[in-house]
């Protein structure tokens, strides 16, 4: 039973890379910044930078279902533990 999720796993992390598209096609600019390339993603991709903001990873936050006493309510995450001396 293992070694089919395993090996299922293993299709699915080496299939990612085949299923992204090549935007050397509708890309052309040269880029200076950071912020220049997000923005160009921007005009096609709106609602996955909607989704980046609202993100755990974004907010430094989010449910904490396996903290004992903690599981339901209260978020944490980096926001509450970084420089927090």
């Amino acid at each position: 039973m293992k070694k089919w999720i395993l090996g299922l796993l293993a299709m699915v992390m080496l299939s990612g890379p085949a299923m992204a598209v090549d935007h050397s096609n509708y890309i052309h600019d040269d880029f200076e910044s950071g912020p220049e390339v997000t923005e160009t993603c921007l005009h096609c991709h709106a609602e996955e930078g909607k989704e980046v903001l609202e993100s755990a990873h974004w907010l430094w936050k989010g449910p904490s279902p396996h903290v004992v006493g903690l599981e339901e309510g209260r978020q944490l995450g980096k926001r509450d533990l970084m420089n927090n001396y």
